[in-house]
């Protein structure tokens, strides 16, 4: 760095928490370099050499090679390169049957998952994304493609699932998969002859029987057979008009309509509608045909 004793040299060690670098700078002065500490006009951690009083070659390898011992255990040295340290991304771990994100847990709530958490789930498990694929290729040679729901809906299970140990989606068992056909038909035809908005969306569908059970499910909930879907209409939850409008459409298609498609319907204070295909009934929120808020 100073073989010519024609050239100064001007370095400057810099050291802090995120970076190490070394700038040599050439002039026209013949003056011998020195070592000095850092001043008022440069920031902790720099030391100047520069001028007259100079040190020798090696004493100045020296200092170079004991401030690099001083922070090879924490940094690497790139010249004129800042260290990036990167974060880690989010995981997805399913130990003991739960699903968890580096990022969030969701406990007792309903949450819209996005399509990123669906597919977390879905590929952690190749033989389950392969069971998944049937699933939809058998529906949708029953139902027509343009009928089968978003599967990131169609598999969501119980509000409580974090609560109770389960994952937020399961997949029916193939022997129960008929039954979830003609409620798919009816659900089809309620937004078709717009009873339902093209926007209604489904938030559980097949429990478990030990799910449902945690979950607090009717004894003999038609989820426990995948012939329900519970759904909601996520801009009719704060204007009550409209909810009322929609529940008193799906009370006359009930009425009129129901038998013919053996269709049970639950409507609930919180706006949730309950849909299946396994007896003609209706009921409110206690289960009973008495707390239905039909008016027929």
């Amino acid at each position: 760095m100073l073989g010519a004793s024609s050239i100064t040299t001007h370095a400057v060690i810099i050291s802090d928490d995120s970076e190490r670098r070394i700038q040599v700078r050439h002039g026209n002065s013949t003056a011998n370099a020195y070592v000095n500490n850092s001043d008022s006009n440069h920031s902790p951690g720099v030391t100047m050499l520069s001028g007259a009083n100079a040190v020798s070659g090696d004493s100045m390898q020296s200092l170079i090679a004991q401030k690099q011992r001083d922070f090879e255990s924490s940094l690497s040295i790139q010249e004129n390169k800042r260290v990036n340290i990167k974060q880690r991304p989010p995981s997805y771990t399913s130990p003991n049957n739960r699903y968890s994100t580096a990022r969030n847990t969701y406990d007792n709530t309903y949450r819209d998952f996005s399509s990123m958490d669906f597919h977390a789930w879905l590929n952690s498990n190749s033989y389950r994304a392969r069971q998944v694929a049937d699933y939809q290729r058998y529906l949708s040679a029953r139902v027509g493609a343009q009928n089968v729901p978003p599967l990131s809906q169609l598999l969501t299970t119980a509000r409580s699932w974090s609560k109770c140990g389960y994952e937020p989606y399961q997949l029916p068992p193939q022997e129960l998969w008929a039954n979830i056909v003609p409620t798919l038909r009816l659900y089809s035809e309620l937004k078709h002859q717009g009873v339902l908005p093209a926007t209604s969306e489904i938030r559980s569908v097949y429990r478990s029987p030990g799910l449902n059970d945690c979950a607090g499910g009717a004894a003999r909930s038609k989820h426990m057979n995948a012939s329900a879907i519970d759904i909601w209409v996520p801009e009719y939850q704060d204007d009550l008009w409209r909810l009322s409008t929609m529940q008193d459409g799906l009370c006359q298609f009930w009425h009129y309509q129901g038998e013919a498609h053996n269709f049970g319907l639950g409507l609930y204070a919180t706006g949730a509608i309950h849909l299946d295909t396994d007896g003609y009934r209706k009921w409110g929120f206690n289960h009973a045909s008495s707390s239905s808020s039909c008016r027929y």
